[in-house]
């Protein structure tokens, strides 16, 4: 019997590669393994035994809509102080007495890695929203809003990774005949983001049919950014352009806003520019403070006021306020 058979098997084994060493302990691999998968699972989908048992199913880690929408200093606070401590379930527990900071951060960036897919903007640039300035960032929101006598209802749905649809309508309980205002589509995209920069860029289109007290179509083309430049600022703008079916080219609007965090509280200030192709140009101020209202901060409130600075008269100040629900991050009625 020839020995070159067995020779050549034992050359071949020889020289395979030896297998990867094991992550080392303190890596955030490591400790996913050693903390998360008996509930997430070794990949983060979920184990469905630890579904059957817990209140609430874990959380899919390997969703990137999920898994970067947040900020990773709302996950390094959920894995330190556990679920209860943001309203959600009581199954999450709290590590954070037990290891260090920066072994929690360590897991957390590799919980959030295990999404795979590049290009989605991160929860660091969804800044919070003003009156005025339509937000860069793309997501999942129902917002009422109140301005004097005329209320705004709105529904934002992300698609993929950088699409958002939005649709609107309006009605006017001013004692005028015809409450119903009009309805308003949009469409934006991302066109650009950098969590380095901590800043990102939009493009987006509303459409304005004739319905309601409209009597004509109207398109408005817009870009919108956001920045938060040295973390010590928020600054969010707007430019946008108009079309009237009848008239044209009906001018332009500038919109700029700045605010501080404040813990749960961002007092800002926007100012909004419009220069008609015909008529007299307005400037207005927007005095406002939006405040997280759940723990889990997917519902929040705002409340300031318009003051007209330039333009026609009567220049009447006017009441502002709103309240959202980012139905992306969870129910209704959990994060309290």
């Amino acid at each position: 019997m020839s020995i070159f058979p067995a020779v050549a098997l034992a050359f071949a084994i020889y020289t395979l590669p030896p297998p990867p060493p094991p992550p080392p302990p303190d890596s955030g691999a490591a400790l996913f393994q050693a903390w998360c998968k008996s509930c997430h699972g070794a990949d983060g989908r979920g184990v469905p035994s630890a579904a059957a048992r817990l209140e609430v199913p874990p959380a899919d880690l390997k969703d990137c809509k999920g898994s970067t929408a947040e900020t990773e200093d709302r996950w390094v606070g959920i894995v330190s102080r556990g679920g209860a401590a943001f309203g959600l379930s009581l199954d999450m527990p709290a590590f954070g007495d037990a290891v260090t900071p920066a072994q929690i951060r360590a897991v957390v960036r590799y919980a959030r890695s295990l999404c795979g897919e590049l290009g989605w903007p991160p929860g660091e640039l969804n800044f919070p929203r003003a009156f005025l300035v339509e937000k860069a960032y793309p997501e999942d929101e129902i917002v009422v809003t109140d301005q004097a006598r005329g209320q705004e209802y709105i529904y934002e749905h992300r698609l993929g990774k950088r699409f958002q649809l939005e649709a609107s309508a309006r009605t006017a309980l001013d004692g005028q005949p015809r409450a119903f205002d009009g309805v308003t589509g949009a469409l934006k995209y991302n066109v650009w983001h950098s969590l380095e920069r901590r800043a990102l860029v939009s493009l987006g289109l509303e459409a304005t049919p004739p319905l309601g007290r409209q009597d004509v179509w109207e398109l408005e083309p817009f870009v919108a950014f956001g920045a938060n430049p040295g973390r010590a600022l928020v600054v969010q703008g707007e430019v946008v352009g108009t079309w009237e079916e009848a008239g044209g080219f009906g001018g332009m609007s500038y919109r700029l806003g700045v605010g501080h965090e404040l813990g749960r509280f961002v007092p800002m200030l926007e100012a909004g520019w419009t220069v008609p192709a015909a008529g007299e140009h307005t400037l207005s101020f927007y005095p406002q403070v939006w405040v997280q209202l759940s723990r889990l901060g997917h519902v929040a409130g705002s409340l300031g006021a318009e003051l007209p600075a330039v333009g026609p008269e009567p220049r009447r100040p006017r009441l502002i306020a709103f309240v959202l629900w980012d139905f992306g991050d969870a129910p209704l009625f959990r994060g309290w």
